[in-house]
């Protein structure tokens, strides 16, 4: 007995290296379909999932491995494969949606889509035909059922919680309901907590968490300086602009602040570490900067 236990230990790590073995540009086969998918299944675009490991495969790769503070060589080797499968194994759940729903649920899946590659169009919450489509042919990627229905195997697929009417991604929780603007329009928006006491739109805020916890792991503080604003905080900025004692604002009702999406970080100028950190990775967690004269106010714009 002592025998077979001990030859079956270097078999099982031949069994789990064989099924992880390191990839690279160039590489071809299904342990590269298998990359491909994790990938896309983290939100990160390597092109189609056809076995070959090309440019955009390797552009993936190495966005991934910033995200998750590793060396961004492009080369998959046993570290990236274990953020790649502990990615995988967080799943996700929500609310069953189909079309004619509404709401935050919908919007964080659209947004989750449109991350993964597939086009649900604006992410306004609402489940219309282009969502169901979008869902459609998600599902049928995943080897799901293609009903456009989104119930707990896709939610599982989708890799994104969402509770209640408040998406809170992997990471965060929300649950304050407030009154937010949209383009001068009222409506309702679920806000979650970020670092330094402030708060976002609740799947904003998640990916934000998430893009705080990469940061920190390379080095990078993210210090931020506002999140969500109330209507009476940007009625007070505004007027600060109007009479010269305060920096440019926008027209109460007219700031993505008051919409949850936007955030202003101390980035200390365009050549400092945090910028470019934020340069060269935000856009991995939906983030862009907006305002070409404001390098510390930044959107999410999955």
């Amino acid at each position: 007995m002592v025998a077979i236990a001990r030859a079956s230990a270097p078999a099982l790590r031949q069994t789990t290296a064989a099924a992880s073995p390191t990839l690279r540009e160039g590489s071809k086969g299904a342990a590269v379909v298998t990359l491909q998918n994790k990938l896309k299944a983290a939100g990160f675009n390597p092109g189609a999932a056809d076995g070959s490991f090309g440019p955009k495969t390797e552009a993936a790769v190495k966005a991934f491995q910033r995200a998750r503070g590793l060396a961004a060589d492009g080369i998959v080797g046993p570290k990236t494969w274990s953020a790649l499968n502990a990615t995988a194994s967080a799943g996700g759940s929500g609310p069953t949606l189909r079309l004619g729903a509404k709401g935050e649920p919908v919007r964080a899946l659209q947004q989750r889509l449109n991350v993964l590659g597939f086009n649900s169009g604006t992410a306004d919450g609402s489940f219309g035909p282009k969502t169901e489509a979008a869902v459609k042919a998600f599902q049928q990627s995943r080897g799901l059922a293609a009903d456009g229905v989104v119930g707990p195997k896709t939610w599982d697929k989708l890799g994104i919680k969402v509770q209640g009417n408040v998406s809170t991604g992997n990471t965060g929780s929300g649950g304050r309901v407030v009154t937010g603007y949209v383009n001068g329009s009222p409506r309702k928006i679920s806000l979650a907590a970020i670092p330094n006491g402030k708060e976002m739109r609740s799947d904003a805020a998640a990916a934000f968490n998430r893009m705080y916890a990469a940061a920190k792991s390379a080095g990078i503080t993210l210090k931020v300086n506002s999140g969500f604003r109330s209507m009476a905080e940007q009625q007070a900025l505004y007027r600060a602009y109007q009479n010269g004692t305060g920096n440019l604002a926008a027209k109460p009702g007219y700031s993505n602040h008051q919409g949850g999406i936007a955030v202003d970080i101390n980035v200390g100028g365009t050549g400092t570490a945090t910028y470019r950190w934020l340069a060269n990775n935000a856009k991995n967690f939906g983030f862009v900067r907006t305002v070409p004269s404001e390098p510390w106010h930044w959107e999410f714009r999955p």
